[in-house]
């Protein structure tokens, strides 16, 4: 064959191998074949073998870089449309891991350019520790990425030591087997934000074109990353923004719907409605049951739940008084209870409170408050109206007692509060404390003294009551039972005969004064006592001081009482039943239940602590003093 057809030849398959992409195997084989040619045409032959194998190489390597350039451009274009961080993340170490064939892929990013940086993604990870390593910035080879902020990697990391090493970190790795790594740095704007690293569980080196690509990748992610965050930023800023705004609705339609609330209450008040009304009205503005209590927890409009606690409800009031707002009541039941305290100034008038099924918005909360400013406003002006009717009868009062005009004539009664009828007789009671009555008499004493027949008002320091009707009794006791509730337990009361006439009054009301003197000065309390009981003493002890009575009894009847404390002796009741009794030994022992003969023993005995018993005069001082004793003794209370 031809020389020229041999050189043909070789280039022919050269050309054919480039054409095809050959391996590199074809190119030694005609290198091998070559080597049969003359010396001056096979040292020919192999050079252009050689300058073929070299184009081969170039070619893969622009195809590779193609192949690299389109991934980077397709990460880019995926990166971009993707709104969510960590959709981001996973994204980018996907592809790292996809580029460069490794094992596995992780990101490390940190929330600032001091914190630690944290494990955020992973790719090819096994085990569970690994994605909660937390790396500070001084140690391993994500320590060495951020201080030099260039790529680092390492082919044996167990034992590579131009880092510093952390046991927990190390051990993490450890256990997912890497032997080689290699850590991106993620800058942006000359701030390291995270670092992408790819790892292999095998003895590997990242040639400069897998690092390049793996920067290039690192650059799209930071600006991904950052994109990401901005856009969640913005979608959070956004969401606030539209939160605010229900928010501003939502007071909006708050303050209108509190705003036709007060309208409705004020034009209650503005046409005179009473508490009822106004309860019904908060019932119906906050779709519950409302019930509006004075000071003493009594429910003047409306009515409590069988089931409310009155302690807990107590507590409540307080605690809404000190915060000066509503508070929420636990009631023990599954409703809703809230309580509003009704105040002015330092005044507590009394509460609002409103039972419902749901709970109360703020909007209803503050109705509720307003609800309560009213109840003030009406309840102050009732109490106006109150003061003025009750003006009007201390000076009716002041009338009868000093017995200078007929208060129930004709003409006079007029002057009565409405809804009051007096006429003669009228039974007059008169109580005193040891503190006296001031002229504001109390809205809950104010109340036990009132009725349709009854009228009361201080005066003199005492408190006086004039009723036409016939169960003075049940007044007495009611007004008893308001003073004690108020802890005054120091109180008498004195209830006189029916006055026929105004000519009557001023003289009985003397006797009632009379009568509260003797209770005190016998150190009575807490008694309703009728005056015909203790006139003939009153009127003998008036004016003799405080405990004038107590020293008669003291002085006249002392011995015998001691003695009967001391000895159980009974010998002043027996000396007590003897002049009762006109003085018969058999009437007085039978009034006993004791035989004559006891009575004589016991006599002789009082004679011996008192022996002028008998005569008439020290016998009407002891039969005296004995009454007083006894009086004191069974005097109702």
């Amino acid at each position: 064959m031809a020389e020229t057809d041999i050189v043909a030849g070789f280039y022919s398959r050269m050309l054919a191998l480039l054409d095809q992409g050959g391996n590199p195997s074809g190119f030694e084989q005609l290198t091998v074949e070559a080597r049969g040619l003359e010396p001056r045409l096979r040292s020919r032959v192999e050079a252009d073998i050689a300058l073929a194998m070299r184009l081969r190489e170039h070619v893969e390597h622009k195809l590779k870089r193609e192949h690299e350039l389109i991934a980077l451009n397709e990460t880019a274009r995926d990166l971009s449309a993707m709104r969510d961080t960590d959709q981001v993340l996973q994204a980018i170490i996907r592809r790292a891991r996809q580029l460069v064939g490794s094992d596995l892929a992780y990101l490390s990013a940190a929330a600032d350019d001091r914190s630690p940086l944290h494990v955020r993604a992973t790719e090819g990870v096994i085990s569970e520790a690994f994605a909660s390593i937390v790396v500070p910035r001084d140690v391993g080879i994500c320590g060495s990425v951020v201080r030099t902020r260039k790529p680092c990697q390492s082919s044996q990391y167990r034992t590579d030591g131009q880092f510093h090493h952390d046991p927990v970190i190390d051990a993490a790795i450890h256990g997912e087997g890497v032997v080689s790594i290699l850590g991106i740095p993620l800058e942006l704007e000359a701030h390291i934000i995270g670092v992408l690293f790819v790892a292999d569980r095998y003895e590997r080196s990242y040639n400069p074109q897998e690092i390049s690509i793996l920067q290039s990748l690192g650059t799209f992610a930071a600006l991904a990353i950052e994109n990401a965050r901005l856009l969640e930023e913005g979608q959070r800023a956004l969401a606030m923004a539209r939160d605010a705004n229900v928010a501003l609705r939502t007071k909006a339609d708050d303050i209108e719907s509190a705003a036709v609330a007060h309208e409705r209450l004020t034009e209650l008040i503005a046409r005179g409605g009473s508490l009822e009304d106004l309860r019904q009205r908060v019932a119906t503005l906050l779709g519950g049951e409302a019930v509006i209590l004075d000071e003493r927890q009594i429910a003047i409009a409306g009515s409590l739940p069988d089931d409310m606690r009155d302690h807990g409800l107590a507590a409540a009031i307080r605690e809404s008084v000190r915060l000066g707002r509503s508070v929420q009541f636990e009631a023990g039941t599954d409703r809703t209870t809230m309580v509003a305290a009704v105040t002015s100034g330092a005044v507590r008038l009394g509460a609002v409170v409103l039972v419902r099924e749901r709970p109360m918005s703020s909007a209803e909360i503050r109705t509720l408050e307003r609800a309560a400013l009213v109840t003030a406003i009406v309840l102050l002006s009732l109490e106006r109206v109150a003061e003025t009717a009750y003006r009007t009868v201390a000076d009716i009062l002041s009338a009868l007692l000093r017995g200078t005009s007929d208060p129930f004539g004709p003409e006079a009664a007029q002057a009565l509060p409405t809804g009051v009828t007096l006429s003669w007789p009228v039974t007059m009671l008169l109580v005193s404390c040891r503190e006296g009555f001031a002229a504001h008499l109390p809205p809950a004493l104010r109340a036990a003294i009132s009725g349709r027949h009854t009228i009361g008002a201080a005066f003199n320091g005492d408190l006086a009551i004039a009723t036409a009707g016939a169960d003075w009794d049940a007044l007495a006791r009611r007004i008893g039972a308001t003073l004690r509730e108020a802890g005054r337990h120091d109180y008498n009361i004195v209830v006189s005969q029916p006055v026929a006439d105004i000519a009557g009054a001023a003289p009985e009301y003397q006797r009632l004064r009379r009568g509260l003197a003797l209770l005190r000065s016998l150190g009575q309390s807490g008694r309703i006592v009728p005056e015909k009981a203790l006139s003939l003493y009153a009127l003998l002890f008036d004016g003799q001081g405080e405990d004038a009575a107590r020293q008669f009894i003291h002085h006249t009847v002392g011995r015998l009482l001691e003695h009967d404390a001391r000895r159980n002796a009974h010998l002043a009741a027996t000396l007590f039943t003897y002049l009762e009794s006109g003085r018969s030994l058999q009437r007085a022992a039978d009034m006993l239940k004791i035989h004559v003969n006891t009575m004589r023993q016991r006599l002789d005995a009082i004679g011996g602590l008192c022996p002028d018993w008998s005569e008439p005069s020290r016998s009407l001082e002891l039969h005296m003093a004995l009454r007083l004793h006894r009086l004191s003794e069974i005097l109702p209370a």
